[in-house]
């Protein structure tokens, strides 16, 4: 039996690994997130109510200033006069402007507001000297100063988001070492029990083929001498990959075939065996499609309920295979195809053989999917793109 390069199937560690590490982000990545903008947000909403209080203390100074220049103004016979730099509108008791140096019409209403990205304040304290009923400063710089902020916030939150992200991924791979490692441990055990087994289960299957007798034990003994011989293959391919060489199989003769190598369990648990085949056959290895047929009816046979009908379809090469279930079928159905996940955790299994399904049909461009309705779980495998005859 020669085997190409082994090529790693694309559920190995690394894979899980980088999976599990995706997810882990990605609710990491959704709490920094929330946490983020929600300090960005108060530390900006604080930020611009002390811009709002320094800018209307500035304005109360002014006008104060400007009410006080008016007040002594009049009472000491001194010149009026304002500050070249200040921006401001004075009023009269009738709202006439007295004079000023912006144009912009606003609310007369005392106190602080803001007005098109502008910080005003209206005071009345002159108290009609100079003939001053209400002063209105401005400064217009609040605008900018608004974009200052909020871009210096945008800035810390994207350098802590950054930093963030960077510490949950680190913490995410120190997290993910021990899984890591025991995947890497059990990919290394079952290559390990591979080697092992090679030598016996080749000499029990030369011994086997010795025995004349066909008793009810010789055959109880030799069935299950074949299950041993079909794991070690699976084992073998997971491991060390396919054969290359190809030629027409008859996946309907496979399918009878592979039927007598369980028909021990099938009997032990009374199934009822249901099949509607048609011819197809398909240019592949045989080797890879016993591989792909076996698993299909290992795991319906191995989850199937006693009692409980299997049903075998194989028409315009799709094949199906269904069964019912004891257990609640998985979220994501199409998990049961990665490598070490399993349906039913109660029962035995190593968790790869609808992985080595997966692999072959990956690898002849086999569509494959996995359904369920009323309790009872469905199998498809089509020959899509193969040349394949009916």
């Amino acid at each position: 039996m020669s085997f190409a390069p082994y090529e790693e199937p694309d559920m190995n560690s690394s894979f899980l690994e980088k999976r599990a590490l995706r997810r882990f982000l990605a609710v990491y990545f959704a709490a920094i997130s929330l946490t983020v903008i929600g300090f960005a947000t108060l530390l900006y909403d604080m930020e611009l109510k002390n811009l709002q209080e320094r800018l209307a203390a500035k304005l109360h100074a002014q006008a104060t200033t400007i009410a006080f220049r008016a007040i002594d103004a009049q009472m000491m016979h001194k010149s009026f006069f304002i500050d070249p730099h200040v921006s401001y509108r004075l009023h009269d008791s009738d709202g006439h402007l007295i004079r000023g140096n912006f144009r912009e019409n606003v609310s007369s209403k005392a106190g602080f507001f803001i007005q098109n990205e502008c910080a005003y304040y209206v005071s009345k304290a002159a108290r009609s000297h100079l003939g001053i009923d209400t002063i209105i400063v401005r400064d217009c710089s609040y605008g900018e100063k608004k974009r200052e902020i909020l871009q210096k916030n945008i800035l810390i939150a994207s350098l802590s988001f950054i930093v963030l992200l960077g510490v949950g991924w680190y913490l995410g791979r120190l997290f993910l070492e021990p899984m890591k490692r025991g995947i890497e441990e059990l990919d290394r055990f079952i290559k390990d029990s591979t080697h092992e087994l090679n030598t016996p289960v080749t000499a029990m299957m030369l011994a086997l083929s010795k025995i004349k007798e066909e008793s009810r034990y010789a055959k109880i003994t030799k069935m299950s001498a074949l299950r041993i011989s079909k794991i070690y293959e699976d084992l073998t391919y997971l491991n060390f990959g396919g054969e290359t060489s190809k030629e027409p199989v008859s996946i309907d003769n496979v399918v009878e075939e592979l039927l007598d190598l369980f028909a021990l369990t099938i009997e032990q648990k009374q199934l009822q065996i249901e099949k509607r085949l048609s011819p197809c056959t398909i240019t592949a290895n045989k080797k890879e499609m016993e591989l792909l047929v076996k698993n299909l009816i290992d795991n319906a046979v191995k989850y199937a309920p006693p009692h409980s009908p299997v049903t075998i379809s194989l028409q315009d090469c799709s094949l199906q295979i269904s069964n019912r279930i004891n257990t609640k079928a998985p979220k994501d159905l199409q998990a049961i195809f990665e490598r070490y996940k399993r349906a039913d955790s109660s029962t035995g299994g190593f968790g790869i053989g609808l992985n080595i399904v997966k692999t072959i049909c990956q690898k002849y461009d086999f569509s494959y999917k996995a359904m369920i309705r009323d309790a009872i779980i469905t199998l498809r495998i089509d020959c899509k793109g193969n040349k394949c005859t009916h």
